[in-house]
């Protein structure tokens, strides 16, 4: 039996056209009547999901993926089919739902894990992780309500995934907090899929449906458009949209030339060995790759890459025509690929690659992406500065013979010495 399935399950929803929110509204709204219009949120979608799958569900607002999670989890009930779960099942769907703004936030914590089933002779040390994974220690006993909504959302996201089940779903929680905090639940999804546990991720972010996702299930309109390897999946959906195919989530900001004979459609990372990645160790490579499409014969278009911290700051960036090579002619309909390896010589943090293709002088841009795929940076020591550029500095008693040779050789006269 698969761990969820879902059979010709139809949901719809009651759309007010105009909604009284004062008590003057209501008294005059006796006097007209309210119109409604039925929105079919579900429309017979049939679905199962094996034990141990990692699926990833895309599609535009309003297409139903939230809808099909909360039946799923047994939030909604659906107007019409069936609904079959096979063990036990943790929903991630509104961080920090249930929370009092009025209790201290280890006194959240120890409700929240009630309501989430923390195994019993274990909830103190529980209690405790989450805290400590929220990375909020120093408020332990202060109110919520005192708390940002940043760290409101990670104390939920760091509860809810204390709690043992088989099967989880996470509705557009990846979001919240900053790179550190990031890179503490891109390894807790890596722990996951190691213990292959079920897991259905809603998400707008394709990097992570990507890199993590053994599958993913496009919804349009309610109903799923298309369902398989998220390699083909993901291209189906951006092309219904008219975006360029980015393969790590961030909506990127394009720059296109009227008339350009040469167009970026898709961009992604990879490791050496070529998989998909969105997540590199300091001092490792990495290789940036670009599919261009080419709309018009064209002689040596140059095409490049640049890589920009979070704030828009410039790290590096390189092109065909400063590396000093030229590029091949290009005929209409051909796909050309970029790959720039690099080394990730990075400190901490989240980067973003943007790409360009201009033409043979490298004067005229014709198709620009910024901010078109990201990657996470991890295992720096560096706490200031851009880049780790993997020093190590050496300390020494060194005796005052050495240490006066050591200054008349670099040009500096010894102790005792004059200018």
């Amino acid at each position: 039996m698969p761990a969820i399935e879902l059979r010709g399950v139809h949901k719809a929803f009651r759309l007010p056209h105009e909604v009284h929110t004062t008590l003057t509204e209501r008294i005059l709204s006796g006097f007209r009547s309210t119109t409604y219009e039925r929105f079919e949120a579900l429309r017979g979608v049939d679905l199962a999901i094996e034990h141990g799958a990692f699926v990833g569900v895309i599609g535009g607002n309003g297409s139903g993926k939230s809808t099909m999670l909360k039946i799923m989890s047994g939030l909604l009930m659906p107007d019409a089919g069936e609904v079959h779960v096979d063990g036990s099942m943790s929903a991630l769907l509104e961080l920090g739902l249930g929370f009092s703004t009025e209790l201290t936030v280890r006194e959240n914590v120890e409700l929240y894990a009630a309501v989430l089933g923390y195994p019993r002779k274990e909830a103190a040390r529980r209690v405790e992780e989450a805290i400590q994974f929220a990375g909020i220690e120093r408020f332990r006993d202060a109110k919520l309500k005192n708390l940002s909504t940043g760290m409101r959302a990670r104390l939920g996201f760091a509860t809810a995934l204390q709690a043992e089940s088989d099967i989880l779903l996470l509705d557009e929680i990846l979001a919240v907090g900053d790179a550190d905090f990031q890179i503490k639940c891109l390894d807790v999804f890596e722990q996951f899929k190691r213990q292959q546990r079920t897991i259905i991720l809603v998400t707008h972010d394709l990097g992570q449906v990507q890199n993590f996702c053994d599958r993913a299930v496009l919804l349009e309109h309610g109903q799923i458009a298309a369902d398989g390897d998220p390699a083909a999946v993901i291209p189906r959906y951006l092309a219904s949209v008219g975006q360029a195919q980015v393969a790590v989530g961030e909506t990127p900001f394009s720059q296109r030339a009227e008339g350009a004979p040469i167009r970026c459609v898709r961009i992604w990372i990879e490791d050496e060995e070529g998989c998909p990645i969105s997540r590199v160790r300091t001092g490792e490579r990495i290789v940036v790759v670009a599919l261009y499409a080419a709309v018009q014969d064209y002689e040596e278009p140059v095409v490049g890459f640049a890589v920009k911290t979070d704030d828009g700051s410039a790290v590096y960036s390189y092109n065909t025509h400063w590396q000093g090579s030229r590029t091949e002619r290009v005929r209409a309909g051909q796909l050309i690929e970029m790959r720039a390896p690099l080394i990730a010589a990075l400190r901490n943090g989240r980067f973003y690659l943007g790409f360009g293709v201009a033409n043979t002088a490298s004067t005229v841009m014709y198709d620009q992406i910024d901010r078109a795929a990201n990657f996470v940076v991890h295992g720096s020591r560096v706490r200031h500065g851009i880049a780790d550029l993997q020093g190590q500095v050496e300390f020494r008693i060194a005796d005052d013979a050495a240490a006066q040779s050591a200054a008349v050789v670099n040009g500096r006269p010894g102790r005792g010495g004059r200018r």
